[in-house]
C-alpha cells in the first residue's frame, strides 16, 4: 500500500473515531434541547393555567372576615397580635398584613408565615390610610375587621363584634371596648398580666345585646363592616399623612350615608396604644397637627353636615332601620355626595363624563381637568352612551345661560361666600372649598344669590373623594 493510501486510509478512521466519539454527546445535547423544550412548555402551560385560576379567583368571597393589619415595626406586637388572633378566632377568617416597608425583620417574619397568612410588602411608608387600602383591596371576606398590630384578642370577640353588626341592617361599623383609647370605648380594668387580662376577657364577653351601644363615633384601632358596605363608602382617605384623623373621616362619611356606629360592649380586646406613632418621637405633634388642618379644611363642621344628611333622608322618607327597607331603598353610597359636570378618570386612563348620576366614555381628546377615582368608585355609576370630547367641553364651559341664570351643572357662590351647585332640579351645598378645588370646579364658579338658590329643591351635599396615592386602587 503506498504512503498516500496509508494516509487516506488513517485520516478516515481518525474521521470514523471522532464521528463515533460524538455521538453519545449530540444524542445528550438532543436530548436536552428536547428536555429543555419540554420545560418550557410546561411552564409556560403552567403559567397560563395559573393566570387564569387567578383570574377566577380574582373577585371570590370567603364565607369569613378579613383582618387586616397593617404594620410599621414592632414585630413582637404583630407576633403578638397574630398569634392571639390563631389562639382566640374560631370563626371563619384571613388574616391579611400589609407592611410599610418596616426595617426590623417583618418582611422576613411575613414570608416565614405564608400560607397562615396573606400580606403585602411595600416599597415606601404609605401610612395607616395607604396600608389600610391595600388591605382593602385584597379582602375576600364578606366582612372586613381593621386592626391595629398592637391588639391582643380574646375569647368570642369576633363572635360579638359579628353579632352585633347583623342585628341591624342600618350598622355601618362595630367597635370593641378596651382598656386604652379615647372617647366611649375605653372601660376601667384592673389586670397586670396577659394571663390575668384573657381571665378579665373570657368572663367579660359573655355575650349580652343590653351592652350593645348606638354612638356618633367609633375609634379606628378595630373596626368591623360588611365589604358591601366598604364597597359603597369607598377607600380611607390618604390625604392623612403616617396616621390620625383618617378613621375619623371614614366615620364621618359612615354617618353621612345614614348608617348608625355600634360599640359592642360585651366584646373586649386589649389595646397598647399607639406603638407605631410614638416611634416618630418630636414628629408625632407636627403630623398630628397637619392631618387635624386637613381635616378641618376638608369637612369644615362635619357633623353639623351629617344633621343636615339625616333630615334630608327624614324629609325623602328614606329609612335604612329595616332590612326590607335597606333593599327597597338604596343607601346613599360615595357617588351620592359626588358632583355632575365633572370629568373623572380610573386606572385604565379612560375618562368619564358624569352627568346626573351616568358616567359617559369621553371620545377624543377631553381639554379639561379629570379628576382621579377607585374602580369602585368608578363602577358605582352607571355607564351610558360615549360623549365626543368636544360636547363634553362645551358642558364644561357653559357657567350661564342665554339669560344670565345658571344652567344644569353651573356652579355659583353667593353672597355669604357659600358654594352651590345646580344638579337638576336640586341645588347642592359644597362641603368645603376644599371640595369645590378637588372636583376642578374653582374655575367654573359664577356668581349667585342666596335667594337664588331657593329656586331648586335642597340636594344631598357635595364632598371630597378620597385622596389616593397608591395608583392600583
Amino acid at each position: 500500500m503506498s504512503r498516500l493510501s496509508q494516509q487516506l486510509k488513517r485520516a478516515g478512521q481518525k474521521k470514523r473515531n471522532r464521528k463515533l466519539r460524538s455521538t453519545p454527546l449530540k444524542h445528550a445535547n438532543h436530548r436536552l434541547r428536547l428536555a429543555n423544550e419540554h420545560y418550557k412548555k410546561g411552564y409556560d402551560a403552567g403559567y397560563q393555567m395559573g393566570i387564569a385560576s387567578g383570574r377566577e379567583q380574582f373577585d371570590h368571597h370567603i364565607e369569613g372576615t378579613s383582618i387586616i393589619i397593617p404594620t410599621y415595626n414592632k414585630l413582637n406586637m404583630l407576633e403578638q397580635c397574630i398569634a392571639s388572633i390563631q389562639q382566640y378566632t374560631s370563626e371563619a377568617h384571613e388574616i391579611i398584613v400589609v407592611d410599610d416597608a418596616s426595617t426590623d425583620g417583618t418582611a422576613a417574619y411575613l414570608r416565614k408565615m405564608a400560607g397562615q397568612i396573606r400580606y403585602h410588602i411595600h416599597d415606601k411608608n404609605y401610612g395607616f390610610a395607604g396600608s389600610i387600602n391595600t388591605g382593602l383591596k385584597m379582602a375576600k371576606g364578606k366582612t372586613i375587621c381593621l386592626l391595629n398590630n398592637d391588639i391582643i384578642v380574646t375569647t368570642n370577640w369576633l363572635g360579638n363584634l359579628l353579632h352585633c353588626l347583623e342585628s341591624d341592617p342600618a350598622i355601618g361599623m362595630v367597635g370593641p371596648v378596651t382598656n386604652y383609647i379615647s372617647g366611649e370605648q375605653q372601660i376601667e380594668v384592673s389586670y397586670s398580666t396577659n394571663q390575668e387580662m384573657q381571665q378579665f376577657a373570657r368572663q367579660y364577653n359573655e355575650q349580652d345585646s343590653s351592652k350593645w351601644k348606638i354612638v356618633e363615633r367609633i375609634v379606628g384601632f378595630c373596626m368591623l363592616f360588611h365589604k358591601t358596605f366598604f364597597e359603597q363608602i369607598g377607600y380611607l382617605d390618604e390625604g392623612y399623612k403616617i396616621g390620625n384623623f383618617e378613621d375619623e373621616d371614614f366615620v364621618i362619611r359612615t354617618r353621612l350615608a345614614g348608617r348608625k356606629l355600634a360599640i359592642a360592649g360585651d366584646c373586649f380586646i386589649h389595646h397598647f396604644g399607639s406603638q407605631s406613632m410614638k416611634e416618630l418621637g418630636g414628629r408625632l405633634q407636627d403630623i398630628y397637627k397637619q392631618n387635624e388642618a386637613f381635616y378641618q379644611q376638608k369637612w369644615s363642621n362635619p357633623y353639623e353636615w351629617v344633621q343636615r344628611v339625616m333630615r334630608w333622608l327624614e324629609s325623602k322618607s328614606i329609612s335604612v332601620s329595616t332590612e326590607n327597607e335597606v333593599k327597597a331603598e338604596s343607601p346613599l353610597r360615595a357617588i351620592s355626595f359626588y358632583p355632575t359636570h365633572v370629568a373623572v378618570t380610573g386606572l385604565n386612563g379612560t375618562v368619564f363624563w358624569v352627568e346626573q348620576g351616568i358616567k359617559h366614555p369621553i371620545r377624543g381628546a377631553y381639554p379639561f381637568p379629570s379628576v382621579k377615582l377607585s374602580q369602585i368608585e368608578l363602577l358605582s355609576w352607571p355607564t351610558g352612551s360615549d360623549i365626543e370630547a368636544d360636547i363634553a367641553a362645551e358642558k364644561w364651559r357653559k357657567t350661564t345661560k342665554q339669560d344670565g341664570s345658571i344652567p344644569d351643572g353651573g356652579v355659583f357662590v353667593t353672597e355669604r361666600g357659600h358654594w352651590f351647585q345646580r344638579d337638576g332640579i336640586t341645588c347642592r351645598a359644597f362641603i368645603s372649598e376644599y371640595a369645590l378645588k378637588h372636583w376642578k370646579l374653582s374655575e367654573r364658579v359664577m356668581s349667585g344669590s342666596e335667594a337664588e338658590k331657593l329656586l331648586w329643591e335642597e340636594g344631598l351635599p357635595i364632598m371630597a373623594a378620597p385622596l389616593l396615592v397608591n395608583s392600583n386602587l
